[in-house]
Order: C-alpha cells, then sequence, then structure tokens
C-alpha cells in the first residue's frame, strides 16, 4: 500500500509533469547565456563524485518489460527520430503514480511541442502489453518487435520497432530517502517502419527513423526535493550501434549511473565516471553542453548478468538543440543530442530546484 506522503509526492510529480506540458516557458525559447557572460552567475555544479559501485544488470528482454505492481512510479517511453531532418516523437504511457499519457513533437521547424493525452486508463500486463485510451505499446512475439500504436487526441501512428538491439536491464539504484529506481532498455536502437500524424499535421512516413524504448519503475518520485536529478541520454550512430547513458545524481552530489555501448555484436557497458562541461545558463537553470562518460574497463550483457572483461568507454554527449520546461520544481529538458559525427539522440539534464538554486 503507498504512503499518504508518498502519494502526495507522486501527485506533486505528475502536476509538475502536466504543468511542463501545458505551457512552454519562455525558458524553452529564450537564448542561454554562457556562464561566463558578464552578469550571470555562476552555475551550481552539483555532481562532486561519482560512485563506481556495481548496480545489477543483464541484457534487456522482453521478459523484463512488464509491469511491476506497487511502484510509486512507472513509465513506458518510446520515440522516434528522423536523422535526416531531427524531427522527433515521443510517446510515454505511466501506470504510477496515476494513469497518464504524454506526447513530445518536434518538427524540422517551429516550435516543439509538449502535449498530454488523455489516458485515465493505462493499463499494463505480462507480454508486455500496455494499452490505454491514447495509444499502446505491446511486444509481438511472433515478429519479435514492439508496435506503437497512438491512437490520442493529438496524435496518431502506427510504428514497428524492427531488428532491435537491445541495450540492459538494470537497477536498483538507491538514493536519497530510500527510493529506488530499476530500468530496461529491450530497443537500444531500432529501424523503425510505419506512418505518424503530428500533432497539426498530416500523415507521414516514419520508415527508415531510429526507435528507442525503455521503462522505468521503482520506489521513486520524480519531484523528490531531496535529490539533485538525473542524467540520461541515447544516441543512435550511423552504423546501427546505439550508445546510452543513464543515472542518478543524489542530493550530496554523487553520481551513480552507466554508460553503455548497443551493437549487433554485443552490448556491453560499466558504471561511469562523469564530467559536465560547457555550461549555458537559462534563467535558473544551467545546463552543460558535454556530458563525457568515462571507465577504464566495461562488461558483456547477457541474459544470465553482466560478465568478463571488454576494453574501457571514453564517451561524450553533445546539446545540439536545447529544449527546457522548467516547471519550478523540476527542470524537464528533452534536448537533441550527438555522440559521433553523423549520431542523433536525446539527452536530459534533470534537476530538482535546490540543487539548481544559484549561489554566488
Amino acid at each position: 500500500m503507498v504512503r499518504p506522503d508518498t502519494l502526495r509526492r507522486n501527485l506533486a510529480a505528475l502536476a509538475a509533469l502536466v504543468l511542463a506540458a501545458t505551457a512552454l516557458t519562455a525558458a524553452a525559447t529564450r537564448p542561454a547565456a554562457r556562464a561566463d557572460d558578464p552578469g550571470s552567475w555562476i552555475p551550481r555544479t552539483d555532481i562532486t563524485r561519482s560512485d563506481l559501485t556495481q548496480v545489477p544488470g543483464k541484457l534487456a528482454e522482453p521478459r523484463d518489460d512488464g509491469p511491476h505492481p506497487g511502484s510509486a512510479t512507472e513509465w513506458w517511453y518510446a520515440h522516434v527520430m528522423d536523422p535526416a531532418t531531427k524531427r522527433t516523437f515521443i510517446a510515454m504511457l505511466f501506470t504510477a503514480p496515476v494513469p497518464t499519457a504524454l506526447i513530445f513533437w518536434y518538427p524540422e521547424e517551429g516550435q516543439k511541442l509538449v502535449l498530454p493525452e488523455p489516458a485515465l486508463d493505462v493499463r499494463a500486463a505480462e507480454g508486455p502489453v500496455v494499452r490505454s485510451s491514447a495509444g499502446d505499446l505491446v511486444y509481438d512475439a511472433e515478429r519479435r518487435a514492439y508496435h506503437l500504436s497512438w491512437h490520442g487526441l493529438f496524435a496518431k501512428g502506427d510504428i514497428w520497432f524492427d531488428d532491435a538491439v537491445p541495450g540492459v536491464t538494470g537497477g536498483p539504484i538507491r538514493y536519497d530517502g530510500g527510493q529506488t529506481m530499476y530500468w530496461t532498455s529491450p530497443v537500444a536502437t531500432s529501424r523503425v517502419t510505419g506512418w505518424l500524424q503530428p500533432p497539426g499535421a498530416s500523415r507521414i512516413s516514419v520508415t527508415g527513423w531510429r526507435g528507442y524504448h525503455d521503462h522505468n519503475w521503482g520506489q521513486f518520485s520524480v519531484v523528490d526535493q531531496r535529490y539533485s536529478g538525473w542524467e540520461w541520454g541515447v544516441s543512435h550512430e550511423p552504423d546501427g550501434t546505439a550508445t546510452l547513458l543513464g543515472g542518478v545524481v543524489k542530493g550530496d552530489g554523487t553520481w551513480q549511473g552507466v554508460v553503455g555501448r548497443a551493437t549487433p555484436r554485443g552490448t556491453y557497458g560499466c558504471m561511469s565516471t562523469i564530467r559536465l562541461s560547457e555550461w549555458r545558463v537559462s534563467g535558473l537553470f544551467s545546463y552543460p553542453e558535454t556530458t563525457r562518460l568515462t571507465c577504464p574497463s566495461s562488461l558483456l550483457a547477457t541474459p544470465e548478468g553482466l560478465k568478463g572483461k571488454r576494453p574501457g568507454l571514453d564517451r561524450s554527449f553533445h546539446v545540439v538543440d536545447p529544449f527546457i520546461l522548467d516547471a519550478g520544481l523540476l527542470a524537464l529538458p528533452e534536448s537533441l543530442g550527438r555522440t559521433v559525427p553523423g549520431s542523433l539522440g536525446l539527452i536530459e539534464h534533470i534537476r530538482t530546484l535546490p540543487s539548481r538554486l544559484p549561489r554566488s
């Protein structure tokens, strides 16, 4: 049973998401200032150390992707991206803290949109199968591919994530207030087929775009003010591989997270050291243009667990088109980024309010 204080925090988290989704703040369009501009305050570099303690993990599989009843927060996330134009569509389905759905649409030109799709009936089952009045995300065992069928108020689509390269299932990461976060990324990258009708636009083909799907759950609240936030990213690279990053920044400034490489020949990764640089400032929010992840050696992800030793990783994510939604208690960026030339991806640098208050 969810405690009343946990329920209140999670409802506040949902309110923050809806607030961010229904109003594009000035910070989303105002040019960011360099951190060394005269008159700008020095951004708070809240990562003070990297915790390299190994978190349990394995190769991500569809069987890891089912529901986790009793989670304080649980969502399924999918995106498709056009490497040629950077057009991006994101769909999210939440079963907790309350059932809801969100979409993001980044057109080739014009305003980026975040919209709450009416969906109070999100339900999940083993399979995995996630269905709602806004859209469904279902794994087709015969085709061995995920199928996103979206039929919401603002967008519609029919998209298959074929030839998926899997990422990692991991967790828990444990942090402030006894919170725990788990994740799985059964589609680290894929070549998608199908069509999409974005908000306010005609139907377009997404065949040949790149696709991604992950799933987070656990006893955590995204708006809890005791932790600092998290770093997350995925980069679809031109050779058909992907680079992933994900982890939590704890309230004392400790980063604990992973960097991974998903390739057709195997998926491997490691608990990483992180370095944020080239800071930009927008309102009370500061974000790094470059996020560098390094580790001296890595492990191969297998269905039985993480095994063996592989060479180390040194990968940098670069923001190429920042998009910032500031909901007060939480700043929610979902910026276009890249790793190697010709790649395209997304990178999040999410922060709670205390971690981004200015200091001299």
